[in-house]
């Protein structure tokens, strides 16, 4: 196009050109050009536009969050795929449908609402105050002034509002709770009889077989597309041999993080708990209580250690078998009953009988740890992983700008990109996607398969692996995707061919034995006749350890009208066995013996699920009836 320009150009054409241009700009301006060009927008609400940067400023703060959250359990790939872009956007066009709503329905909180909950929120407080620098560090944080922090609590405040009017309107009936404990406990006979499949070498298959079984499973054979790839790699955990470690640095670095060296007060005791329920009848508990004073006479008096006495007496299943030893806890972590009298007692001391909402406790200290900062001495290992890993964080930002660099400069030698960054670079033989994925992650898998990088031969841009990582790569080979031939596949297909006809035979098998015992045939005399051994598990439930997990999960799928109802079925398992199987006697607990506190729980989390539904559904109706339009290919 510059080049049909460049020829035509000429005279008063040229200046024709020209003139049309410099009108243009004089009549809008230069800048409305490059402001159109910069403004990408990914989705429209109701005729209100999403530019580009608002979302990622929205995606960042929930990668952020995630992260924080998380911890050492956040996955950096999670956050490149596209499914993930695309869920941040439908959460964040959600919260645009919701502020609309919100406006069009004049939901308003006062300036009193807002200046309290701003004064009252702990993140925005030292010390259990207020602090304006806080608050000001904060809103830098998020990208925003301080007006603008008090604008968005305005907005989640006023979406609180809104969304705790249509989650509470749902709801869970102790009924209900009820109900369902009753199922998730109850009980039922299960007897069964596996057909384990023949040996697959016994198996006889016809080269006909053999060919129509490949045919109609070609795709299944299929291999995936491979590379071969060679790259460099700037590491993190690598560079921290380069640190050099002097004594003084190391002094420094403690004194000035001294509290990450701090350590709690901390007690490790033995106990023996007698379980009674807080809300019980005063004769239980007076009872119990009994029970736990006359066991720590038998204990004061030389009889028994506390060890022996846990073993043997305790509630507790928990530390039963370990003498009823917690290890080391620090405050904050066992019931405050318990935790008081724990850190009050002295080494070897019994307390008396303490009451918590389990029951009653009687507790020995059997060794405490004093809290405090550790001496530079016995804290310098740390405080040298500590150090090498700040420093080495310090020397990856710097390298890793300059290994961007090398590799922009050199997009098709690796080898002369290492050379400056003294990075010798290593091959990876041929690989699929998903095996790319495990050495490197998503975004590296992803990028080798970018067109210029699989078919020119140039290497990828620099690509971050969390933040600890820096990978560039270039394909050396690549081998499609294909289907081999039958010659080639003949012993894999023959093998499955074999272990498929195994399978369909001990399932046919057993469907018979399942249709003559539903037809009214004794059991007993037909696995004497078929040589099966029949088992059977009394009064098992969901979660018995003498059922395989499917075959237990199929027994309580099945539908019991009453007590006295039987039922055969068959249960193909993933081992290739099939099971025979007869489930009856169902058992459910009266809905008296049901722990009040387990009820509590199951209605409580019904409720929660329900909440959250109605919220769903609620976001998922404004969607619906509202405008909205994505533009995905812009994320």
């Amino acid at each position: 196009m510059m080049e049909f320009i460049r020829e035509r150009a000429k005279g008063l054409v040229a200046i024709a050109i020209i003139g049309l241009l410099c009108l243009t700009f004089l009549l809008w301006g230069i800048e409305s050009y490059i402001s159109a060009a910069q403004q990408v927008i990914v989705a429209k609400v109701n005729g209100e536009e999403i530019p580009l940067a608002e979302f990622q400023k929205s995606f960042d703060r929930m990668r952020s969050r995630a992260q924080s959250e998380q911890g050492a359990e956040y996955d950096a790939d999670l956050w490149t795929q596209e499914s993930t872009k695309q869920k941040a956007l439908d959460a964040l066009i959600d919260e645009r449908l919701v502020y609309q709503l919100i406006d069009q329905s004049r939901l308003r909180l006062s300036h009193d609402q807002i200046t309290q909950f701003i004064a009252n929120a702990e993140a925005f407080q030292v010390d259990g105050k207020f602090s304006a620098d806080r608050f000001k560090q904060i809103a830098q944080s998020m990208g925003l002034s301080e007006a603008g922090v008090e604008k968005q609590v305005r907005l989640d405040l006023a979406q609180q509002q809104l969304r705790a009017g249509v989650s509470l309107s749902a709801f869970s009936l102790k009924g209900e709770a009820e109900e369902l404990a009753q199922l998730l406990d109850q009980k039922r006979d299960v007897a069964y009889a596996m057909i384990k499949p023949a040996e697959p070498a016994s198996v006889t298959v016809t080269d006909e077989e053999i060919s129509k079984f490949y045919d109609t499973h070609q795709e299944s054979f299929r291999t995936p597309e491979m590379v071969a790839v060679e790259f460099i790699e700037l590491k993190l955990e690598d560079l921290k041999s380069e640190v050099k470690v002097e004594e003084s640095a190391l002094n420094e670095y403690y004194e000035a993080h001294k509290a990450q060296y701090t350590a709690p007060e901390e007690r490790s005791v033995n106990h023996v708990l007698v379980r009674v329920k807080r809300n019980a009848p005063e004769a239980e508990v007076a009872a119990a209580k009994l029970k736990a004073e006359t066991l720590r006479a038998l204990i004061a008096a030389g009889g028994q250690t506390i060890e022996q006495v846990a073993r043997e007496a305790s509630d507790d299943v928990g530390s039963k078998a370990e003498g009823g030893a917690t290890g080391f806890f620090p405050r904050g972590v066992m019931a405050p009953e318990f935790e008081e009298a724990s850190f009050a007692l002295k080494v070897g001391e019994l307390s008396q009988p303490v009451r918590t909402d389990f029951g009653f406790h009687i507790i020995r200290v059997k060794e405490a740890r004093p809290g405090g900062l550790k001496p530079f001495a016995d804290a310098k290992a740390d405080v040298e992983a500590a150090y090498r890993t700040e420093q080495a964080e310090t020397l990856f930002f710097e390298r890793a700008e300059q290994f961007t660099d090398a590799v922009n400069e050199h997009p098709d030698s690796l080898s002369a990109a290492g050379e400056q960054l003294n990075l010798k670079p290593a091959t990876l033989g041929l690989s699929t996607r998903d095996a790319l994925t495990t050495r490197f992650s998503t975004g590296v898998a992803s990028a080798a398969w970018e067109p210029e990088v699989l078919n020119e031969g140039l290497a990828t841009a620099p690509i971050e692996i969390g933040s600890t990582r820096l990978v560039a790569l270039r394909v050396t080979t690549h081998e499609p995707s294909k289907v081999p031939s039958l010659a080639e596949l003949k012993d894999t297909v023959t093998e499955q061919l074999r272990e498929q006809k195994a399978r369909d035979a001990a399932k046919a098998r057993g469907d018979a034995l399942v249709a003559r015992l539903q037809k009214g045939e004794a059991v007993d005399a037909l696995m004497a006749a078929e040589k099966l051994e029949w088992v059977v598990v009394k009064g098992a439930n969901r979660e018995s350890a003498d059922l395989n997990r499917a075959l237990a999960r199929a027994a309580f799928r099945v539908a019991l009208k009453d007590a006295g109802a039987s039922s055969y079925f068959g249960q193909m398992l993933g081992t290739g066995s099939y099971a025979v199987v007869l489930v009856s006697n169902l058992d459910l607990p009266k809905a008296e013996t049901l722990e009040g506190r387990k009820l509590d729980v199951i209605q409580r989390d019904t409720e929660r699920v329900r909440m959250m539904a109605a919220w769903r559904d609620y976001t998922t109706q404004l969607r619906e009836t509202g405008a909205v339009k994505t533009y995905p290919k812009a994320l």
